[in-house]
C-alpha cells in the first residue's frame, strides 16, 4: 500500500515549528535583582573561657620556676574539687626575667627628670647600673571549661590557687560550624522571599540565580550577664545578689551567660522574567 502523501504546505508548517530556535538572551537583556538575606539563630553557649596568669618572684630562679609550679598543681587540684576538669588548660611558654632593684630605678627615673631641665653645660646626674635583686617567672593561660553556669567558682578556684588577672572572657558555642550552616540557610531562603516578592510586584517571576556576590558567616562569643552588686555597711563586703535573694560573696559568685547570636548574610542577584 502506497502512503498518502501530505500536503507540501502542511509539511513546511511542521518544520518550521519544529525547528523553531530557542531565543538565547543577550547579556544586556538578561533582566536581574540584586537582593541581600540574613540569617540569624539564637541559642545558648555550652562552655567559657578564662583568661589568666601566674607570676612568682624568688632570690633565684629554681624557686621561681617551683612556686609556678605549685600554683599551677594547686590550680588543678581546686578544679577536681569542685568537678571541674582540669583538661581545658592552655598554658604559653612561661616566660623568665630579672627583677631590678626598685630603688635604683626609681633613682635613674629622678636623675632623667632632672636631667632634661638642666642647661647643656650643666653635667647633671649620673645614672646608676641597676642589678637584679630578684629572679622572676610567669605564664599566661586560658582555661575552657563547662558546664556555663560553673565559670564563677572557676575564677574563684584559679585564684585561690594563686593565680593572678583572672577574668572571664565570655562563652563558646561548640558546633559553632553546624550552625553557621543553618543561619547560611536561612539567610538564602530569606534572600529568595525577597527577590520574588520585589519580582511579583512587578508581574514578573524569579527564574534563576545569575550571581552570588558575598557570603559572610559572623559570630562573636561573649555575652556574660554582668553581675549585680550591692554595697553593704561600712567595713563589709561587696556582696552579689541574685533576683533578690541572699547575698553572696564575690568568692562564689556564680556567672550566667546570655543567648549567643550566629548571623550569617548573603548577597544573591536573581534573573527575573
Amino acid at each position: 500500500m502506497i502512503p498518502r502523501l501530505l500536503p507540501v504546505a502542511l509539511l513546511v508548517g511542521l518544520t518550521a515549528c519544529q525547528a523553531e530556535p530557542v531565543k538565547v538572551l543577550a547579556e544586556d537583556e538578561i533582566k536581574t535583582i540584586s537582593v541581600t538575606g540574613v540569617g540569624e539563630i539564637e541559642v545558648m553557649p555550652d562552655r567559657f573561657v578564662i583568661s589568666g596568669a601566674v607570676i612568682k618572684q624568688s632570690e633565684n630562679l629554681t624557686d621561681a620556676m617551683n612556686e609556678l609550679a605549685d600554683v599551677v598543681n594547686n590550680a588543678h587540684q581546686n578544679l577536681a574539687d569542685i568537678g571541674l576538669s582540669d583538661s581545658g588548660f592552655n598554658f604559653a611558654s612561661v616566660q623568665t626575667t630579672g627583677v631590678q632593684d626598685p630603688e635604683c630605678l626609681l633613682f635613674n627615673a629622678e636623675a632623667r627628670r632632672i636631667n632634661v631641665t638642666k642647661n647643656e653645660d650643666d653635667k647633671g646626674i649620673k645614672e646608676k647600673i641597676c642589678e637584679d635583686v630578684k629572679k622572676q617567672a610567669g605564664l599566661s593561660f586560658t582555661y575552657t571549661g563547662s558546664p556555663v553556669d560553673r565559670a564563677g567558682h572557676a575564677i574563684s578556684a584559679l585564684t585561690e590557687a594563686g593565680a593572678v588577672r583572672v577574668s572571664l572572657n565570655g562563652f563558646k558555642v561548640s558546633n559553632i560550624e553546624t550552625l553557621e550552616l543553618e543561619a547560611a540557610d536561612k539567610a538564602l531562603e530569606n534572600a529568595r522571599n525577597k527577590a520574588a516578592r520585589l519580582a511579583e510586584t512587578g508581574g514578573a517571576k524569579i527564574k534563576g540565580v545569575k550571581n552570588l556576590s558575598a557570603y559572610q558567616p559572623t559570630y562573636n562569643y561573649g555575652g556574660a550577664q554582668a553581675p549585680n552588686l550591692a554595697t553593704y555597711g561600712a567595713g563589709e563586703t561587696t556582696r552579689l545578689l541574685q533576683d533578690n535573694a541572699a547575698g553572696q560573696t564575690v568568692a562564689a559568685m556564680n556567672l550566667k551567660p546570655g543567648p549567643q547570636v550566629i548571623s550569617a548574610s548573603i548577597a544573591l542577584e536573581f534573573i527575573y522574567e
